[in-house]
């Protein structure tokens, strides 16, 4: 069994939409949804060894390592962590370290991978933001002024709030148009592949090839 935790929903749709990408079978919908209290699993219905599981925020990481990966370790090939580096890389991936230290899991089968790219500050609308080329955005050359307005008048207003806006305005915006504006419909929906995202920008081959490592 291949399986990787993520910290939210946004995250297991990018997972999904990169593994999609993975070979010509793959689809973004291979995957169903099974609920166990806050934790959401998503396990492939075709390729049964491989599962993502929504952590929904990286303070359940703890709980799920102990209380429904360690009871089924032995099945487990291999483990991989996605989480957000934030505003202190460190002290994330101590965290992260900690957990799987207090569930007493073989680390030989587990591996890391700290958003945005496993080296800089930063979280998931980090790295979607960064693969933008924004001066060719309209939407995102007016929220230029929008977002140098919000930080000089909140100053303690937070950067990771102001980048999930921007990343909003990016895909309300599309000349698609796809009448939604948040992250996680925005790989794919009913008309498919909505082509907002291109996983072959460097900035996101870190993490493609983490997914791969995993679910390879």
């Amino acid at each position: 069994m291949k399986i990787i935790l993520v910290e939210g929903i946004t995250d297991v749709n990018l997972v999904r939409y990169i593994y999609s990408k993975m070979k010509e079978e793959y689809n973004f919908d291979d995957f169903e949804a099974s609920k166990r209290g806050k934790i959401v699993t998503f396990k492939n219905r075709y390729e049964r060894n491989l599962t993502i599981i929504n952590l929904k925020g990286q303070d359940n990481l703890k709980f799920t390592l102990q209380e429904i990966i360690k009871p089924i370790e032995s099945e487990i090939n291999q483990l991989g962590i996605i989480t957000d580096a934030d505003q202190n890389f460190q002290q994330s991936e101590d965290e992260v370290k900690e957990a799987i230290s207090t569930s007493d899991i073989d680390m030989k089968k587990i591996s890391c991978f700290l958003t945005p790219n496993n080296k800089d500050l930063g979280n998931l609308e980090t790295l979607l933001l960064s693969s933008l080329d924004k001066t060719d955005i309209p939407q995102l050359q007016c929220f230029k002024e929008y977002k140098w307005c919000l930080t000089k008048s909140i100053p303690d207003i937070e950067k990771r709030a102001i980048d999930k806006h921007e990343v909003e305005a990016y895909i309300k915006f599309s000349q698609k148009p796809r009448n939604r504006n948040q992250a996680q419909f925005s790989f794919f929906d009913k008309n498919g592949d909505t082509g907002l995202w291109d996983l072959s920008k460097k900035e996101f081959l870190p993490l493609v090839g983490f997914v791969r490592s995993v679910f390879g």
